[in-house]
């Protein structure tokens, strides 16, 4: 926890998976993830999640085309403000090192509107699908290693879209302290209901979204820790969404734009991480040689 904050039992958490725009019109993200805090704090939200790169700049102009008079950030760091909330959100940065080489961002505004985090995707993806993603932008460049923000909700691991396959990462941040992994998604422009088959050749309706609901389920259950995945919306019928998993399974998901909560325990995830087994799942052991904890399960871990 943050030096001399109050250990928090509960928070309420709110992912948006916002029908986002892009490209010339990217800039009228800034104005609609207002609307979106704003629904959340009504609905009693301590942190929101966005998805990758929004409220941008991301695939759009790095200077929203002029339209804006302070950035898509500056907005969410006043909204922060405004609130008194956490606030995820992310966009693209000019690194400085070398003409035309960026960093895919994902920053963690506290609610006095400082940014106590600003991961950098450590392990971008390739040059053509940068260009398809990022408005021409080919070249990413990695970051410097993983983070996870202390804050007053506990301490928060940071990633960006697919390294949440990567179960390396979500174990160094759990290592490293991180109670809940925020996992925010770009999201793909087709129909993503439509980019998988099954053994038969046939179309397997939510199959992407579904992959990652299991992707972030099995973080969860690795790491005995929270992790919150929302993608953007960027087809009315895309099957992408968001989920909130625990542990112990699936606390919320949805499909398409709009916004899930979600209650999350920390007494309980405590709880969990200090006993070997759920004293409420079995009876008293016959004997002190009967073994009650599942394959690979372990206190130390």
């Amino acid at each position: 926890m943050a030096s001399g904050a109050t250990v928090v039992l509960f928070f309420a958490l709110a992912a948006v998976a916002p029908a986002a725009f892009r490209e010339e019109q990217e800039y009228r993200n800034a104005t609609q993830a207002v609307a979106y805090v704003g629904e959340a704090v009504r609905n009693g939200a301590n942190l929101v999640v966005f998805p990758e790169g929004y409220p941008g700049p991301s695939n759009g102009p790095l200077d929203s085309g002029g339209r804006l008079d302070i950035t898509p950030i500056e907005t969410m760091q006043q909204t922060a403000r405004d609130h008194q909330i956490y606030i995820s959100c992310g966009d693209i940065e000019e690194t400085g090192i070398q003409p035309d080489t960026y960093s895919l961002c994902h920053k963690l505004i506290r609610p006095d509107g400082a940014i106590v985090a600003n991961y950098k995707r450590c392990q971008p993806t390739p040059p053509a699908l940068n260009a398809y993603l990022y408005y021409g932008r080919k070249h990413l460049v990695p970051g410097d290693g993983p983070i996870v923000a202390d804050t007053d909700l506990g301490k928060l691991g940071l990633i960006i879209c697919s390294e949440i396959k990567v179960p390396e990462l979500a174990r160094v941040e759990m290592l490293m302290g991180a109670r809940v992994l925020l996992d925010p998604v770009g999201g793909t422009h087709g129909r993503a209901k439509v980019l998988r088959q099954d053994s038969h050749g046939n179309l397997a309706p939510r199959a992407k979204m579904n992959i990652w609901k299991s992707l972030a389920q099995a973080r969860a259950v690795e790491n005995m820790m929270y992790v919150v995945t929302t993608a953007n919306i960027w087809e009315k019928e895309s099957a992408w969404g968001s989920c909130i998993a625990g542990p112990e399974g699936m606390i919320n998901e949805g499909e398409g734009s709009g916004i899930i909560y979600g209650s999350l325990d920390m007494e309980r995830l405590e709880y969990l991480r200090s006993r070997c087994w759920q004293e409420e799942d079995f009876q008293d052991p016959v004997s002190d040689d009967v073994p009650v904890t599942d394959p690979g399960e372990h206190r130390d871990r």
